[in-house]
């Protein structure tokens, strides 16, 4: 009997250290949290970067240590109400990306988001609204005319895309915004940003800020998924 209580005394050992390990490991996140909340907003892109660990064909990721889940799940965590939202959040990716610093895949998936921390990223109903406008801006630049266009020019613009979109025929790129306001309305942005990929390059650059915050939008939504994927495979390598 004395033997098994000896077998059994390290395994009770093992366990307790792991436990304090992610104790002590939490405790540094909130503390590190408590800090940056408290502190000017950093530059997101900047400490992102350079957060990342270098990479190449001859580098290869160290497998993260249980004791780090706690950090990765507390920078996910921190990160996902702001993700679909509008607003910038630089100061609660700065803290994510300090928290996950030590795990090279965590990071590589944040490092797409440090433009919309910035910035913003507009909702896919805000873009789907903001649509007509830099719509006929695109059709006024098919047509030969720039952002300066008159009255008459602009209302031909905009006469010739709601016909487009009631079937009328068109050119190739009224087609390419009338499939991609239906793909926005129908909630597909990826799908709305591969065919706007089809305009022409004197066509494609007048839809401009507004092709920029659909990308981001793009970035913030396919980086939330794979983050949600990554923090419960993490979540269940250390469950008991």
């Amino acid at each position: 009997m004395n033997d098994a209580v000896d077998a059994a005394a390290p395994r009770d050992w093992t366990g307790l250290v792991t436990l304090v390990l992610a104790a002590l490991s939490g405790l540094f996140s909130v503390l590190a949290l408590v800090v940056a909340l408290h502190g000017a907003p950093p530059p997101v892109t900047a400490a992102a970067h350079a957060a990342a660990p270098p990479w190449g064909d001859a580098t290869r990721a160290e497998p993260p240590l249980a004791g780090d889940a706690p950090r990765l799940l507390v920078a996910i965590e921190l990160l996902m109400p702001h993700l679909p939202r509008a607003a910038p959040f630089p100061r609660a990716f700065a803290v994510a990306v300090a928290l996950a610093s030590g795990d090279a895949e965590a990071t590589r998936l944040l490092l797409p988001l440090a433009p919309a921390a910035a910035e913003g990223a507009p909702t896919l109903r805000r873009l789907a609204e903001d649509f007509p406008p830099a719509a006929d801006a695109a059709v006024l630049a098919e047509m030969g005319f720039g952002p300066d266009a008159g009255w008459l020019a602009r209302r031909a613009a905009a006469t010739m895309r709601m016909g487009a979109s009631f079937g009328a025929a068109g050119t190739p790129g009224l087609a390419a915004l009338r499939e991609a306001a239906a793909l926005l309305a129908a909630g597909d942005a990826v799908a709305a940003e591969a065919v706007l990929a089809t305009l022409a390059p004197t066509t494609a650059p007048a839809l401009g800020d507004w092709r920029t915050g659909l990308r981001r939008r793009i970035a913030i939504d396919q980086a939330q998924a794979r983050l949600s994927a990554l923090a419960l495979e993490r979540a269940q390598a250390v469950a008991p």
